[in-house]
């Protein structure tokens, strides 16, 4: 099989077939992993609270917590299941993306456009009412507001989104980007990330927030900056939202109208600065 390079792109003489396997292999390794793992830490949780009457109290008392902790586990035991594929889908994005010549970005400006985006289209879904029509994502939002703060910031603002970028862009997105280049690959991927979240009001969050984080990749050129987006947008999210606090004044069109016109002006603000680099450094050749 003969493949050539085309920028981001590669043709390849590959089937339609094998294409779709893979790209969608390591989510389904993943995916697999991770329910395996999950059972087996219930188990052995379930055996702790039979057998010692004090773990099982204390289990109790901090079921919420404790059900995070065990997902986010086995989040991690997914992830390390994919690594050494992805390790080398990230190899190769350096080379589309140009190793030796990589976006410089303002990872600041990053943070900014990630809380005020979340927070902005957060607050949208409340005004508009969606929130409140979906049974299923209720009882999403109470499983995940239930944890302690700390063991939420750690789930929800390092490990859930280390786990899911590694293999949404680290994977599923380079090699879509490989067969299909940029902008079909951004769609497809967030409509991918959409979909995983398993409910309607969350898969529409989750398709716009994938769009965004892949922007974000395919802007700064580095991995970092998919992580620190997705952490920075689940971070602010929960922090909002812990002990019911988007419930109050906080909610409003005026706050709701704020956040998305910073965010706009972030994304637009990067895309300047990238554009007076690209100009600058086309310049020094």
């Amino acid at each position: 099989m003969k493949e050539k390079e085309m920028g981001g792109r590669i043709k390849t003489t590959e089937s339609s077939f094998r294409k779709s396997v893979n790209i969608l292999l390591p989510f389904l390794i993943y995916f697999a992993v991770h329910d395996v793992a999950q059972v087996l830490l219930i188990f052995l949780v379930n055996i702790g609270m039979v057998s010692w009457g004090a773990f099982g109290k204390l289990i109790e008392e901090n079921r919420a917590t404790v059900n995070g902790l065990i997902n986010a586990l086995s989040l991690s035991i997914g992830m390390a299941a994919v690594w050494p594929m992805a390790h080398r889908e990230l190899k190769w994005a350096k080379v589309w993306m140009g190793e030796g010549n990589r976006k410089k970005g303002n990872y600041v400006l990053l943070i900014i456009i990630a809380a005020s985006f979340a927070l902005g289209v957060n607050m949208l879904f409340v005004l508009l009412g969606l929130t409140g029509v979906s049974e299923s994502y209720q009882e999403v939002a109470r499983r995940q507001y239930g944890v302690a703060f700390g063991a939420g910031l750690l789930i929800y603002g390092v490990i859930s989104p280390l786990a899911e970028e590694t293999v949404f862009r680290g994977l599923i997105y380079n090699r879509m980007r490989r067969y299909f280049g940029r902008a079909i690959s951004v769609i497809a991927c967030g409509i991918m990330f959409g979909v995983y979240h398993g409910n309607l009001v969350q898969g529409i969050y989750g398709c716009i927030l994938g769009i965004a984080i892949t922007w974000s990749y395919e802007s700064y050129g580095s991995f970092l900056a998919p992580v620190l987006f997705h952490s920075m947008a689940n971070g602010a999210v929960f922090v909002a939202g812990y002990d019911g606090i988007v419930k109050g004044n906080i909610v409003t069109p005026l706050n709701c109208a704020a956040l998305l016109g910073i965010s706009v002006l972030g994304f637009a603000a990067l895309q300047f600065m990238r554009r007076r680099a690209d100009g600058y450094n086309g310049g020094q050749q």
